[in-house]
């Protein structure tokens, strides 16, 4: 089934063109990777794609049904979306704000389960938060803001996954971790992924497909195992770029 698909789009800011009748079809079971340059449009896509700003021109498709056919809670029941960086308006704890994540499935007279709360616990342990449940957000750190935000994802619990930069903040043993989780997560919801990396060989890692946003609206996209070589990133990156193959995989390093 095909999760998500963009048909002939085109998208802007200001007078820069980000993509021109861009296609895109991503189907159940897919881990799909943005990589580009800073300042090429990847996080603009990735908000276009998730119904958050119109495209000059083209479709989207969620799940084979326009779009701007959905309303928002329903939209919110199916896609999710990680911001490259959290904001917190209000004052609240760790629990508090992980629960968020269930407002979709709540109407104003039933705004809350306890069942809730298992959910609630089980992702907090598993992003390593449960023993700061009763700590105010804005004490925590980068790397576990980070975390919360992945957490409060996994309670909202989409189909398609829509995630600027998820390991932004994060030190190495964390981006793993939070990744495996995430994959994984994907995988037994038979979900999509598309996510935002800097991190060639992170994509390479944990992903099955991959768009390279190349600069001048020019885009490729396909297996990751076809578009990522050495060719594409040194024309993506504009710098020189060293391949080694270790096993079955390829790794990428500047020069």
């Amino acid at each position: 089934m095909t999760r998500l698909s963009a048909q002939g789009l085109t998208v802007r800011v200001g007078q820069s063109v980000i993509c021109r009748d861009f296609d895109l079809e991503i189907k159940s079971g897919e881990r799909w990777g943005l990589l580009g340059g800073n300042g090429v449009g990847k996080t603009t896509l990735l908000h276009t794609l998730a119904g958050l700003r119109k495209p000059v021109n083209g479709r989207i498709m969620l799940d084979e049904i326009d779009l701007n056919r959905y309303r928002r809670l329903p939209l919110a029941r199916k896609v999710g979306v990680l911001f490259q960086d959290s904001r917190d308006t209000f004052p609240s704890t760790v629990k508090e704000t992980v629960l968020t994540g269930r407002y979709p499935y709540h109407s104003f007279w039933s705004p809350g389960q306890h069942e809730d709360i298992d959910l609630a616990d089980t992702a907090l342990e598993q992003l390593k938060l449960l023993t700061m449940q009763n700590r105010q957000v804005d004490t925590l750190s980068g790397g576990e803001r980070r975390r919360l935000a992945i957490a409060t994802l996994f309670l909202q619990d989409p189909k398609i996954w829509l995630l600027d930069e998820p390991t932004n903040h994060l030190d190495l043993r964390h981006q793993i971790q939070a990744l495996d989780l995430i994959t994984q997560r994907v995988k037994d919801r038979d979900g999509t992924l598309l996510m935002v990396l800097h991190d060639v060989n992170l994509i390479n890692r944990y992903c099955s497909h991959a768009i390279l946003m190349l600069g001048r609206n020019q885009t490729t996209s396909g297996l990751a195992s076809t578009v990522i070589n050495k060719e594409n990133l040194e024309t993506l990156y504009q710098h020189p770029i060293n391949e080694v193959t270790t096993g079955k995989k390829n790794l990428y390093f500047p020069a």
